[in-house]
């Protein structure tokens, strides 16, 4: 913590599980190793419970997690959904979009910004967690100097272990270990947490259309649609690195899944969907993506150029 004021740098760690992967996250070690290969002393370690069946169950193991002090807290983000969708001026079906509902998806996230009682906010999906070799807290102290210094920073990360190749193509710069990117993933980021509040949920950039189809308008895409909108970039340390992996309950695990002929139906409409927005957002409202190319000894050139 030399690099960073420590009275300024107070990390609060979140993480979440729900109905398909609450087992392997509380009744194994996960927990307790997803904080630990983060070597950090955080304000707070909490979980986020999303939409289990068998909530007493869940609860158990939660309380039992505090109780070792292996977190300090857990919330059910269903028992608070209300206010954190107020909180953010979010509407509950706003989160539809290609016939698809990413409420779920976006409830973990949402709950840590409106629970973090740190000045930083560090998010992980329960499906990702620290390398075991090689880790090092220096990322997050160092990431927080970066924060303070420059403004038009606005989320940190880790390199991920499936995609570096894409992390590093869309690079603009790469400089005291941080590769200078556009990009916004909920996997993990950590972002001062107040940079997360407000009404910043409700805009739309046409480059957010990249994100999956099936989690519909949810969490992480409009966070980038805010980003891009703000000319706001993430820097990703390229030298420590997150593994994100399958995560399903032991009895999850192998199963086959059925063909469902209305699964399949919806997939190819939500397709169509997406496509001919697209199609009139670029063709009739000149919406654009934002290219970063010819950023340059620190001060970025955020021209526009028109989707090939």
């Amino acid at each position: 913590m030399s690099i960073a004021n420590e009275q300024d740098a107070t990390v609060s760690f979140f993480t979440n599980c729900y109905e398909n992967d609450w087992e392997r996250v509380l009744t194994e070690n996960r927990l307790e190793t997803m904080i630990k290969r983060c070597n950090y002393d955080f304000l707070e370690r909490v979980l986020i419970i999303n939409n289990v069946k068998d909530r007493t169950k869940v609860e158990q193991y939660a309380i039992e997690a505090v109780s070792k002090n292996i977190i300090d807290a857990y919330y059910f983000s269903e028992d608070y959904s209300e206010k954190v969708l107020s909180a953010f001026s979010i509407k509950r079906d706003s989160f539809v979009l290609d016939f698809y509902d990413g409420y779920w998806y976006s409830m973990g996230p949402l709950s840590a910004v409106y629970f973090c009682k740190g000045k930083y906010l560090l998010y992980f999906t329960c499906d990702c967690i620290m390398e075991p070799k090689g880790t090092s807290s220096h990322w997050i102290a160092e990431s927080i100097t970066a924060l303070q210094n420059d403004c038009s920073i606005f989320v940190a990360n880790p390199f991920w272990n499936d995609n570096i190749v894409e992390s590093r193509h869309d690079k603009f710069k790469e400089e005291n270990n941080f590769i200078h990117v556009s990009a916004f993933s909920d996997q993990c980021f950590m972002v001062e947490n107040s940079r997360l509040h407000g009404d910043i949920y409700n805009t739309y950039h046409y480059a957010s259309e990249k994100y999956p189809i099936y989690a519909g308008n949810l969490f992480e895409k409009r966070v980038y649609s805010y980003m891009c909108n703000n000319k706001f970039t993430r820097i990703t340390r390229n030298d420590v690195y997150y593994i994100h992996e399958r995560l399903l309950n032991h009895d999850l695990e192998g199963k086959k899944q059925h063909i469902d002929l209305l699964k399949e139906f919806k997939k190819i409409a939500s397709v169509c969907s997406r496509k001919l927005r697209k199609f009139v957002y670029k063709k009739f409202m000149g919406h654009q993506n934002v290219d970063y190319s010819n950023a340059k000894n620190g001060c970025l050139d955020f021209r526009i150029k028109a989707i090939r």
